[in-house]
């Protein structure tokens, strides 16, 4: 029962503050703005570099540990609701690559030594159709993305595997508060409807995933 509330802590949080955006956006507590007001804001002066910058910087930021949705959602402000869920997705597993390289290259053998157990444990757990287990770890509203990416790259597992399977994961949540990000640019209330269905769809998912699948593989393991 704790478990099951754990994961559904997250979601009502989003809903709470979808709703809000929804209620300001209806009784107009924004000024008057739209997506091209922020793209002009943002990128008049650069434009030509301000894009690539834009993409490193995000890479960096998710590679450690920015909040994911927060890049979802400033590019649904720039880029519109699919385009921005589908570029902050591509840059967050970017982000997820580099987290996973530094720890494999970069002065983590220590921490190899003195968690050894748990990265046996995570590898034994995640090594049999890893991007399945990834998609469904990166899906649940729990956890750090980049704790996740300190064990999958300790662990050593399939790079290729992870990268997709963290794609596939990352997109539900990507959606929906690109959409949300988009709904308060440009004033659409039909924007932020799809991001409250996109959450209320994906927490479901969830809660399939957690108990018809990696419950029961984490009590194989543990068995």
């Amino acid at each position: 029962m704790k478990s099951t509330l754990r994961l559904l802590f997250k979601p009502l949080l989003l809903t709470g503050v979808l709703t809000l955006g929804f209620v300001s956006l209806h009784f107009q507590w924004w000024g008057a703005f739209t997506e091209l007001d922020l793209l002009n804001r943002l990128f008049q002066q650069q434009p030509t570099i301000a894009w690539p910058v834009f993409a490193l910087i995000s890479i960096v930021y998710t590679a450690l540990g920015g909040p994911r949705q927060v890049l979802a959602f400033s590019c649904g402000l720039l880029m519109g609701g699919l385009p921005g869920a589908l570029l902050s997705t591509i840059l967050t597993g970017f982000g997820a690559l580099l987290a996973i390289f530094c720890v494999r290259h970069i002065g983590m053998a220590w921490m190899h030594k003195r968690y050894g157990d748990r990265v046996a444990f995570i590898r034994q757990l995640l090594a049999e159709d890893t991007w399945l287990w990834i998609c469904t770890v990166r899906l649940m509203p729990v956890g750090s993305n980049l704790a996740t990416n300190i064990a999958v790259g300790l662990a050593r597992l399939s790079t290729p595997a992870v990268f997709w399977g963290s794609l596939l994961g990352y997109l539900p949540q990507m959606l929906l508060f690109s959409f949300a990000g988009a709904g308060l640019a440009l004033h659409d209330k039909q924007q932020l409807w799809i991001s409250l269905l996109m959450l209320a769809l994906s927490t479901v998912l969830v809660l399939y995933l957690y108990h018809h699948g990696f419950k029961q593989r984490l009590q194989e393991v543990r068995g």
